[in-house]
């Protein structure tokens, strides 16, 4: 059974409940620390402030202890990822109050290469933070301040962050543009020198990638435009491993790649049609997400829930193993969909809203309570209303309580727990919110 990262010690990580983005390696987006248990009649507030840049994701280091990783604002007419030849376009680490989100410490401008894109940031066992932003990748102590600084090998921006079991740390380069191979960079964390060569996949893969540490091996699992493959990690050296390869090719059907993969309950999961219309062009398939047996990837189930054709969502699903519940969504269209997962090949429609979410979404493992989000324009185009965070029981799809985060939509940014009935998000327009009960 695949190990849950919220109710385990995950290796080279801080012991913090929120160190990495989603909450782990595996991407499962669990929160092990108890949920904000809103009652009825109880309500959530919203805090939020403008960080006059790009607000990527937020991490805890200790008990009260909150960074948010931010990088150069875009501006109008400018769509991600954007390489600025001229302007600022370095980002920056903040330590920021957990309640007011005033700056508490900030760092220097950290240079990108000129590359706009939501980089990562890591708590590393040894206390100090590590950023990926544009080219660059950064180790920076708790006071914000740069303790070591490498240029990566690919002149583009890097999507995604990871630390090892070794401590080691693991990168790779977007890949969105048509053809562009993937480099993925192990360096060692304490002057950040390249462990090897880079590892090249000779396709481009787009989204993010997930690992598990099992007692087979440590394992990196990613997607290129149609296919999930994945990666041996040992003593510093990536393999790939030929006899793991699946596809997400549904036949007949105009899909664009996927994003993100998560890994729960012998699985991996997996959504299509995250590739923006504006990188190569507009897909025209309806939302789908895609279960993968760790064992076999040939074995795969395809859950065609939503239903709208021209999907997009910027994101992975969510999947709960301990409740065997997947959320999907379609950020373009709307809707959300949980299903309980009972085997292969079976699986029960539970609930459905019509909520527009692009959100990373988040769950408390205790109460049931999922964050998601609801957008009337979530894209970066056009009027719109401000967007809301929702909690729903994610058994149900009731909605207990949701408050404005006060600007157009996340936008596919990350959600992060709080300390005591609250929770963060950060968004691309630059606002971070704090929700709390009231």
């Amino acid at each position: 059974m695949t190990a849950l990262d919220h109710r385990s010690k995950l290796p080279g990580y801080y012991p913090s409940p929120w160190p990495v983005e989603c909450g782990g390696s595996r991407r499962q987006k669990l929160v092990g620390t108890p949920g904000p248990d809103i009652q009825p009649g109880e309500t959530l507030q919203s805090t939020t402030r403008d960080t006059e840049g790009w607000a990527v994701m937020l991490v805890q280091r200790e008990p009260g202890e909150l960074f948010v990783q931010c990088g150069a604002g875009l501006q109008p007419g400018e769509f991600p990822p954007f390489h600025r030849t001229e302007g600022p376009a370095g980002g920056w680490l903040e330590r920021i109050d957990p309640i007011t989100l005033e700056t508490l410490a900030r760092s220097p401008s950290l240079p990108s290469g000129g590359h706009l894109w939501c980089g990562a940031v890591v708590v590393h066992a040894n206390g100090d933070l590590y950023v990926v932003n544009g080219r660059y990748c950064h180790r920076l102590n708790a006071a914000c301040e740069v303790v070591a600084e490498r240029e990566l090998p690919v002149d583009g921006p890097y999507n995604g962050l990871l630390v090892l079991s070794d401590g080691n740390l693991v990168m790779k380069n977007l890949g969105h543009r048509a053809g562009e191979p993937c480099l993925w960079s192990v360096l060692e964390p304490e002057g950040l020198e390249p462990v090897g060569e880079p590892f090249v996949i000779d396709a481009p893969c787009m989204g993010r990638f997930s690992s598990d540490l099992t007692e087979e091996g440590e394992f990196l699992y990613a997607s290129t435009g149609s296919e999930v493959f994945r990666l041996r990690y040992e003593a510093g050296v990536l393999t790939r491993d030929p006899d793991w390869l699946g596809s997400y090719r549904v036949e007949g059907e105009d899909q664009s790649d996927g994003w993100d993969t998560t890994i729960g309950s012998g699985s991996l999961w997996l959504m299509d049609m995250g590739r923006p219309p504006i990188w190569r062009g507009p897909a025209t398939a309806a939302q789908r997400a895609f279960r993968f047996s760790l064992d076999d990837p040939s074995r795969r189930d395809v859950y065609d829930v939503i239903g709208s054709p021209g999907a997009f969502s910027p994101g992975p699903p969510l999947y709960d193993p301990e409740r065997r519940i997947l959320v999907v969504y379609d950020g373009a269209n709307g809707g959300i969909a949980a299903l309980r997962v009972e085997g292969p090949g079976r699986q029960e429609l539970l609930w459905r809203v019509e909520l527009h979410n692009t959100v990373q979404m988040m769950l408390y493992a205790d109460t049931g309570e999922l964050v998601v989000e609801d957008a009337s324009n979530p894209l970066p185009v056009g009027d719109f209303d401000p967007a809301s965070l929702a909690v729903l029981d994610i058994e149900t799809g009731h909605e207990r309580a949701r408050a404005s985060i006060g600007t157009r939509g996340t936008m596919g940014m990350f959600l992060c727990p709080g300390f005591e009935r609250d929770f963060y998000v950060a968004t691309i327009p630059g606002t971070i919110a704090r929700l709390s009960v009231g």
